[in-house]
């Protein structure tokens, strides 16, 4: 048995008004979440759930009353979880929230959470518009999508907008003894932290940056290794990834403030370049990843960026 939003690191400033607002009954009947992927916007949702549905009001999310605990387990009548399904929320899903709409409330509250609501095609979204404006009484949408400019307009005119903040390298650690170029690297993102934290990803690490070693002393060899990889669209873009940081990190090198810490030195080693020219070399390593999204040829982006890296 446990309030939700106890687990939920940061966000004490969205937090504390959703409460004020649900204590006034003025909380609004959409919102939107946004902010980036991995930072906790669904576990706040998932808890504003628990405090909207709680028996408790004066005590909400009190933690240990049925509706609580139903919640806290996922099993609650009077919340509807919809997620995208390869990639799409679809008519279908839309037909299950109006379906959950005409059924009696049984309690204090309803939610729908939608997760991903950026990817409710546009049939689906259109079906849910007249239901978003106006609600059965005690009923409330939460929409999560990183960006509030990804849901169509008729969507985004319909919610009022929560901004969520990438967590800070103390809320991300949370105690935990974590090297300091992974808080850093990782953006605010217990997602991305987990995704860094993984053993292949240290080593891909060490490559790219040999990879960018070798390449501005016009050297292959590091090319060749690193060409290996791209084959895998999700690696190069982990690549690309790399290597935007690195960049950064040399551009601000005589500033202190790199991500990756312990590689400062290794940058200062590196053949001597203008800071203009590195700026430059970081702005080709962010075209990279629009031209790897775009699905241009893998090993001709990367062949590009050797020459141009080598000067």
């Amino acid at each position: 048995m446990a309030r939700l939003i106890d687990a939920v690191r940061g966000h004490e400033g969205v937090w504390d008004t959703l409460l004020r607002q649900a204590a006034a009954a003025r909380m609004p009947h959409a919102l939107a979440f946004t902010g980036p992927a991995g930072i906790g916007k669904k576990a706040v949702a998932w808890a504003l759930a628990q405090a909207l549905i709680c028996e408790k009001p004066s005590e909400a999310p009190c933690g240990v009353c049925g509706p609580c605990r139903r919640v806290e387990n996922h099993a609650s009548e009077n919340v509807l979880f919809i997620e995208p399904v390869k990639n799409s929320i679809k008519l279908e899903a839309s037909a299950q929230i109006l379906e959950f709409l005409s059924l009696r409330l049984l309690g204090r509250a309803r939610v729908i959470l939608i997760d991903g609501a950026q990817l409710l095609n546009p049939q689906a979204a259109n079906s849910l518009l007249k239901a978003i404006e106006e609600p059965p009484p005690q009923t409330f949408f939460i929409l999560i999508t990183p960006e509030i400019s990804q849901l169509i307009p008729t969507l985004r005119s319909r919610v009022q907008v929560l901004r969520f903040a990438p967590l800070k390298p103390a809320e991300l650690a949370a105690g935990e003894a974590i090297p300091q170029w992974l808080l850093q690297s990782s953006r605010g993102s217990f997602e991305l932290l987990e995704l860094l934290r993984d053993p292949q990803v240290h080593e891909l690490r060490g490559q790219v940056f040999q990879f960018l070693s070798s390449a501005v002393r016009g050297q292959r060899d590091g090319l060749d290794a690193i060409l290996g990889l791209t084959r895998d669209r999700e690696a190069a873009l982990g690549i690309a990834h790399f290597l935007q940081q690195f960049l950064r990190d040399w551009t601000v090198l005589e500033t202190g403030h790199t991500i990756h810490t312990d590689l400062a030195p290794e940058l200062k080693n590196l053949p001597p370049r203008d800071v203009e020219s590195r700026a430059k070399l970081w702005q080709k390593a962010y075209q990279m990843e629009l031209d790897l999204t775009a699905n241009v040829d893998r090993s001709l982006i990367f062949e590009n960026f050797f020459y141009q890296a080598r000067g």
